[in-house]
């Protein structure tokens, strides 16, 4: 099991990974991503860094449906260095919709950083902490279970 000790060295090891910036763009994709988002970002070394958010509307319970963008940037990221923050790459649906849609920015590039990956779920450029079993289920940390709660929870994997 993943402990609050692990999540918190995983961080840092993304944020190493990321490493120096200058005028990087880092956006957090809401609801699920806002504490890993927050940890990460203080542990960015960036000259001039900007924080936006988005949101978008993926699930109904734990099943994934029709994806309907919620809430858009309002920064401009036109050739800028976009690091694209979410809480779990699983299908990849949802940040691929993401990247999609940011690249109508024409940003320099997106790359997509998530805490959690699901096993056999790959992208090119994910940046990712930590690799989950399938069949996993993790909520807490900011990440909400089957009914829509506990976000505010210590993270919790149940396998």
């Amino acid at each position: 099991m993943t402990t609050q000790e692990q999540l918190g060295q995983s961080i840092k090891n993304i944020s190493k990974e990321i490493g120096f910036q200058q005028h990087a763009v880092f956006i957090c994709v809401l609801n699920g991503a806002f504490m890993f988002f927050s940890d990460l970002i203080k542990n960015i070394d960036c000259v001039e860094a900007k924080i936006d958010f988005i949101r978008v509307k993926s699930y109904n319970g734990i099943r994934q449906g029709k994806l309907k963008l919620t809430k858009d940037i309002e920064i401009d990221i036109k050739d800028k260095i976009v690091y694209l923050i979410d809480d779990i790459y699983d299908s990849g649906k949802t940040l691929k919709y993401l990247i999609k849609h940011l690249s109508k920015h024409e940003p320099k590039k997106v790359i997509p950083v998530a805490l959690f990956k699901r096993i056999g779920s790959d992208h090119p450029d994910l940046i990712y902490g930590i690799e989950l079993a399938e069949g996993s289920f993790v909520y807490g940390y900011g990440l909400d279970d089957s009914k829509g709660f506990n976000r505010n929870l210590p993270f919790t994997l149940e396998e």
